[in-house]
C-alpha cells in the first residue's frame, strides 16, 4: 500500500484514539502491563484500522492548529471509552469501601496494583473479582469492538471539544457515586441488623462481651 498524505493522517487519528483509550481502559491501562507493550498494541490496532477509516478522513489540514484539534478531539473520545469502562470499576471498588467502614475493615489498606495506591481489602477484593470476571466474559474483546463502532458514531476529528463533553463527564462521575451506593446498599443493610442484633443481645446479656465477639 503506497501511503500518502490523507494515510498517514488517518493513521495518525486512528493512534491518538487507541492510545488514549489503550492508557485508560481497564486491563489495558493496567500499570503492570509494559510500556512498550502499550505502544506497540496501539500502533498495531492504528494500523488495523487505517484502512476502515481512510474513506471518512479527509486530506490533512495545512493550519497547525487544525492538526492539533483534530488529534485532540481524538484522543478525547478515546478517553470517554476508556473512562467510561474504567469508572464501572471504580463504582466497584467504592462500594467494597464503603462495606469496609461498615465491617470495621477500612484501617486496613492493600496495595492495589492496578492503580500502584492503598485501597480497602474488600474494594481491593471486588477490584481483582471484576478484572477476572471482565477477562472471563471477553470484556477486552468487546471494548476493541466497542473503539471500533466508535468511529460509526463519531467520525474522524469530528468530535466537537465543547462544554457538552465536559458534561458528560460531569455525569458520569456523579453516577459513580449513585452507582456505588446501589451496590453496597443490600450488604450494609444486612451489617446494620447485625449491629442491631448485637446491641438487642448487649442488652439483654450484659455480662458478654459484644465487642469482642461482634469483631470481624
Amino acid at each position: 500500500m503506497v501511503y500518502g498524505a490523507t494515510e498517514l493522517w488517518a493513521f495518525l487519528l486512528a493512534l491518538a484514539r487507541v492510545s488514549a483509550l489503550m492508557v485508560t481502559a481497564p486491563v489495558f491501562g493496567n500499570r503492570a502491563v509494559p510500556r512498550t507493550a502499550k505502544v506497540g498494541l496501539s500502533a498495531l490496532l492504528a494500523f488495523a484500522l487505517q484502512p476502515l477509516i481512510r474513506n471518512s478522513v479527509t486530506t490533512p489540514p495545512h493550519d497547525l492548529l487544525a492538526l492539533l484539534g483534530g488529534i485532540g478531539a481524538e484522543l478525547a473520545v478515546g478517553l470517554c471509552l476508556g473512562y467510561l469502562a474504567a469508572f464501572c470499576f471504580a463504582a466497584i471498588q467504592m462500594a467494597g469501601a464503603f462495606v469496609d467502614s461498615q465491617i470495621g475493615f477500612g484501617i486496613i489498606n492493600i496495595l492495589n496494583p492496578y492503580t500502584e495506591t492503598h485501597n480497602s481489602a474488600l474494594g481491593q477484593f471486588f477490584s481483582q473479582m471484576t478484572m477476572a470476571l471482565f477477562l472471563i466474559a471477553n470484556g477486552h474483546l468487546f471494548l476493541l469492538a466497542t473503539l471500533l463502532g466508535s468511529y460509526a458514531a463519531v467520525g474522524p476529528a469530528a468530535a466537537q471539544l465543547d462544554g457538552e463533553l465536559t458534561t458528560v463527564f460531569a455525569e458520569l462521575v456523579s453516577r459513580i457515586f449513585v452507582l456505588a451506593f446501589q451496590l453496597a446498599i443490600p450488604i450494609a443493610a444486612v451489617l446494620l441488623l447485625v449491629d442491631v442484633s448485637f446491641a438487642i443481645l448487649a442488652r439483654t446479656m450484659p455480662q458478654m462481651n459484644v465487642f469482642i465477639v461482634g469483631m470481624p
